[in-house]
């Protein structure tokens, strides 16, 4: 009798213990999966704002950038390299517009390119453009004045991704995979070209 008890609770301690380690594989699986979205979310962005940004002023005449602000940039460029100039947007989402991950932090980015506006959904929480001078010197923010925006020559982007859902820790705690890129761009077209004719 005594052999069927121990029989048993020795059965209960490996089932148990299965069922630990089969937890805290299935929490690092999908530790590994979000962690791989945010990453993956981050790289396509990222690339996405490095073309167009450094495309400013590609085979433009007269003012090149008309409106700039921490969270806001406005231009005009040759996206496709196919000389037809047109419009570009881009402008960071708030809160309150309603992202669709369980994040309750994250925005959309607003990307417009001539009448066409793309609510874009990256998990975004932080998105900042700050504006530099030929001496590196940062611009004042927000403006649309020509004397002003004329002066850009450097541009940098720093943007914060999150992971759609929270991942659940083995304590039962929650936490958000992120990745925060950053990044300081010369647009070669802003040179001295970037005059009002």
């Amino acid at each position: 009798m005594l052999d069927y008890i121990a029989s048993a609770i020795i059965f209960g301690v490996l089932a148990l213990s299965v069922a630990r380690i089969q937890s805290n594989i299935n929490a690092t699986l999908y530790q590994n999966t979000f962690t791989v979205i945010t990453q993956q979310n981050a790289v396509e962005l990222a690339r996405q704002i490095e073309f167009d940004i450094l495309k400013i002023g590609h085979h433009v005449r007269g003012q090149r950038i008309f409106y700039a602000a921490e969270r806001r940039i406005q231009y005009r460029a040759d996206i496709r390299n196919d000389m037809d100039t047109v419009n570009v947007q881009y402008l960071a989402g708030t809160i309150t517009q309603g992202a669709i991950t369980s994040n309750p932090r994250d925005f959309p980015l607003f990307r417009q390119e001539v009448t066409t506006n793309v609510r874009q959904n990256w998990g975004l929480i932080e998105f900042r453009i700050t504006y530099f001078d030929s001496n590196n010197v940062q611009i004042g923010t927000p403006t649309n004045v020509a004397d002003t925006l004329v002066k850009i020559r450097g541009i940098n982007v720093k943007f914060t991704v999150q992971s759609p859902e929270p991942v659940i820790g083995q304590a039962g705690d929650s936490s958000w995979a992120g990745v925060t890129w950053e990044k300081l761009m010369y647009p070669r077209n802003l040179g001295q070209l970037n005059l009002v004719e």
